[in-house]
């Protein structure tokens, strides 16, 4: 099957940090180049983000408070060399926090889907996977050693804690567009009724983002290999889309569900509720459609 022809659904417990391995999207087979990453990866900026977008979405007290005796937050910056199709031009690679024990995979995409005449590039790297490993005492062979001051990582962390970036007005109406046809809302719902929903503030280094479906309890993930704002996205319907019913696909721990993708922890919806709810955006989605 080609490469082109995969659009990578993340499931939950893998977005969530409940994955302990790389994402399945990953080939075994990756491994660190000798060449050190260079920037943007390896760069300040870059590292910043990814380090919010981490905040936001996995880290929690415990993880804030390893190394609190240390000067120094420490990345790990490295290019993967990923088996892929010979037209599959993406990149690959990886960011950890050691100290921490969590790795971040990311891709920067580029290949053509030749039965549809389309060219799929993302703008940059883009998240795809988190997961939580040990590692050992020394990085890999080809790995760039970032140092940062631990309080400058603390001071960004805490001033952009509210920081939000919400999808344009054009977004916006591809997304409703997307719900309602996902969930069928307008066949569910008499004309004139509305269903209210909270929408996560969007992050510049994942292609994803997180509804809430208040009167329907249900959160909605979007992702995709592509920027979620380029129009071939659309126009070719790539875009992956999970649901999840609150009541009903929330557990105590994924434990309870060995194999199962479809089911998150109380946790992880705590927090997809608190990014959808208090620092997303409240909308309001007519039943029937444009």
């Amino acid at each position: 099957m080609k490469r082109g022809l995969i659009w990578m659904v993340l499931a939950a417990q893998s977005t969530l940090l409940a994955a302990q391995s790389v994402s399945p999207g990953l080939p075994a087979a990756a491994a660190a180049t000798n060449a050190e990453a260079t920037p943007p990866l390896a760069g300040r900026d870059y590292l910043y983000e990814v380090t919010q977008h981490l905040y936001r979405w996995y880290l929690d007290e415990v993880d804030i408070e390893k190394g609190a005796g240390e000067d120094a937050v420490v990345f790990w910056v490295r290019r993967l060399d990923v088996d892929r199709d010979e037209e599959d031009h993406s990149e690959w690679a990886e960011i950890c926090l050691p100290r921490i024990g969590v790795a971040v995979t990311l891709k920067k995409t580029d290949y053509v889907i030749e039965e549809l005449g389309i060219s799929v590039q993302s703008g940059g790297f883009r998240i795809v996977n988190v997961a939580r490993r040990a590692f050992p005492p020394e990085p890999p062979r080809g790995t760039t050693v970032v140092e940062s001051r631990r309080q400058d990582v603390r001071d960004h962390l805490l001033q952009m804690r509210t920081q939000a970036t919400f999808p344009d007005a054009a977004l916006s109406k591809r997304l409703g567009k997307a719900l309602r046809e996902h969930l069928q809302l307008a066949m569910e719902r008499r004309p004139g009724e509305e269903h209210i929903v909270h929408v996560a503030p969007l992050s510049p280094v994942a292609n994803e983002v997180w509804v809430f479906v208040e009167d329907q309890k249900l959160l909605v993930h979007y992702a995709s290999d592509l920027d979620l704002s380029n129009d071939t996205l659309w126009g070719h319907a790539a875009l992956a889309v999970r649901t999840y019913d609150i009541p009903n696909a929330t557990v105590v721990s994924l434990d309870e569900v060995p194999g199962s993708n479809e089911f998150l922890t109380r946790d992880q919806v705590g927090r997809v509720l608190y990014n959808c709810i208090v620092l997303g955006r409240r909308l309001v989605l007519s039943g029937a459609p444009e």
